[in-house]
């Protein structure tokens, strides 16, 4: 989701060392010697009490590791700096604090998320990123779980008053959040914030392949504006949580309650709006259904139940990473990409591919997950239609309008509801074979 800056090189002096993506720290604690006095300074400055210095050298930084008095420091040697070699520039500090030293808005925020109960389990570290140029300093919190010989890792971005801005399921090993360096800010796209969003502030600008991501906290909310690479506004997709409800147009809350598959604000996981170029308004309402699924259901300013998700307006303009990008072009020759989201920690990258709609998931690591997307029952393969009426269910009772195909590297997944004269039930078919059921 995330690009590392590339500037010109012009230390002449030091040009042997940056050509190497990334040295290691085998001689003097300056790097051999061979990081400018400027730059020593300029950290000796910002940080006096660091002890323990090492340096390193990533592309056009010089990065210091150090440690800090335990008073400001939960572990040794995890505290990192980056200054631009070429004129000592401070970029970024990624610095470890302990838990209990967190605000109390982060703490709060994150304590009433299920990723800091049972079975998650919370490290006791905290990374505090600050950046140049950007006046929010973030909070990451990391927490992990072991479920069915499975470990998952998460990765919670909070600003200091609470707002979740980002959450990345297993990102890079240690990760020092590198990818976070201040990226020049557009001066086009500046302009047109601070005429729709004045006093916003920036947390991130994102530059992939096809276009701009700018995510920012304005009014209390997280906004993720998209442009084009050329800088023209395509959409806006504001990030609402239930205790915003009552900020959201009565006219579409009824609209909402209308829905079948809404049964309270209990089953409502995720709200966003968006507003498009093409001049669209509507929400998105990711709700739970009776079989522990999501569906999306999508309203319109004036609260009419949408048979789908508006155009926003980019199909051409989609920002995904190249390895993304280059991964789906393998996996699905002539596929076009039509979106970009993220879901529960998740990239989700949406697709059109043979005539279908597909969505195709990735980790923070950019690995892909799973692919799914739904079929009606005239293309439910013969075998699996066998394996239904084998199993004595009547192939008149499947719900046609709720058949779904999960790909993964080594299953074919087919989830088919099944209308019975008692519970409806839904069945879960792994390579031709029913592996569970599940009962509504």
């Amino acid at each position: 989701m995330k690009t590392k800056k590339n500037l010109f090189l012009t230390l002449i002096a030091c040009s042997t060392v940056l050509l190497s993506a990334c040295s290691e720290d085998n001689g003097p604690n300056t790097h051999n010697g061979k990081i400018p006095e400027q730059v020593v300074e300029a950290f000796n400055s910002q940080y006096p009490e660091a002890s323990n210095v090492s340096w390193s050298v990533e592309n056009d930084y010089a990065v210091a590791s150090f440690d800090m008095p335990e008073a400001k420091s939960a572990e040794a040697g995890k505290n990192k700096a980056w200054y631009q070699i070429d004129n000592a520039q401070w970029a970024m500090s990624d610095m470890d604090i302990p838990y209990n030293l967190l605000p109390e808005a982060v703490k709060t925020a994150f304590e009433a998320t299920e990723y800091a109960q049972a079975p998650w389990r919370v490290d006791n570290e905290v990374d505090v990123i600050t950046r140049h140029g950007y006046d929010e300093t973030i909070y990451v919190i990391e927490t992990e779980k072991h479920e069915n010989g499975v470990e998952t890792e998460a990765e919670l971005y909070y600003t200091v008053d609470g707002i979740l801005v980002n959450l990345v399921i297993d990102a890079e090993k240690d990760n020092d959040h590198s990818d976070m360096l201040p990226q020049t800010k557009p001066s086009d796209i500046m302009a047109w914030i601070n005429r729709h969003y004045p006093d916003a502030r920036i947390i991130e600008i994102d530059r992939e392949d096809g276009g701009i991501e700018v995510d920012l906290i304005h009014g209390g909310l997280k906004h993720e504006i998209v442009f084009t690479a050329s800088q023209q506004w395509l959409y806006t997709k504001t990030e609402y949580e239930h205790r915003h409800l009552d900020m959201i147009e009565q006219t579409v809350l009824d609209a909402l309650k209308q829905s079948e598959y809404y049964t309270g604000d209990h089953n409502i996981d995720d709200i966003d709006r968006y507003e498009t170029a093409a001049g669209d308004t509507f929400y998105c309402f990711e709700l739970e259904t009776r079989f522990d699924d999501d569906i999306e259901i999508y309203i319109s300013i004036d609260g009419e139940i949408l048979s789908g998700r508006p155009s926003l307006g980019h199909d051409s303009g989609t920002a995904v990473d190249e390895d993304i990008a280059s991964f789906i072009a393998q996996k699905y020759p002539g596929a076009v990409i039509t979106g970009k989201d993220h879901d529960d920690g998740y990239i989700e990258i949406e697709i059109r591919h043979d005539n279908t709609e597909k969505e195709v998931y990735f980790n923070g690591r950019h690995e892909w997950i799973y692919t799914k997307w739904e079929i009606s029952i005239h293309r439910l393969p013969q075998e699996i239609k066998d394996v239904i009426e084998a199993a004595g269910y009547s192939l008149l009772q499947i719900d046609d309008d709720d058949i779904d195909v999960i790909e993964t590297a080594d299953k074919l997944i087919y989830e088919v509801e099944v209308e019975t004269h008692g519970d409806d039930v839904k069945l879960i078919i792994e390579n031709g074979v029913i592996v569970n059921v599940i009962r509504d």
